[in-house]
């Protein structure tokens, strides 16, 4: 069983390398993703967008403010009419909103780099593993 130790590495090194990990450009202002709290009617991918991808982006843009927003729906109608947004602001030109309904995560992703230009973080963490414990002498 890996240690608590073991396991804070591999978080920190699954939030700082993959998909998902973007530095944003300079004119992102602020985003604002917006879902239902219940799955149903294509929110799951917003969800999993949240889950997967946002704290990526939140760890390597640490003064970009993000907001969620999760709404709930009593009656089916509303369940059938609740959006499912992310809102890009920019400092320089309107914001844009993209209709996350009925998409898939990656997706999402994709959408998001190409509204914004974001740029990947390339892979720059050592490899993590046990030292060479073997001490060597002399002959």
């Amino acid at each position: 069983m890996p240690g608590r130790f073991s396991r804070q590495i591999k978080f920190l090194t699954s939030l700082s390398i993959g998909k998902g990990a973007l530095r944003l450009p300079n004119n992102v202002e602020k985003m604002t993703l917006t879902f239902k709290k219940l799955n149903s009617y294509g929110h799951m991918g917003a969800r999993k967008f949240w889950r997967l991808y946002l704290p990526k982006i939140q760890f390597h843009n640490p003064n970009l403010p993000i907001s969620v927003i999760r709404t709930e729906a009593t009656t089916e109608a509303e369940h059938k009419a609740a959006p499912s947004t992310l809102t890009i602001s920019f400092k320089d030109r309107t914001p844009v909103v993209l209709n996350v309904k009925n998409k898939h995560s990656d997706s999402i992703l994709r959408d998001f780099v190409s509204a914004t230009r974001a740029a990947t973080v390339k892979d720059t963490t050592p490899p993590l593993g046990k030292p060479d414990m073997r001490i060597k002498l002399n002959p």
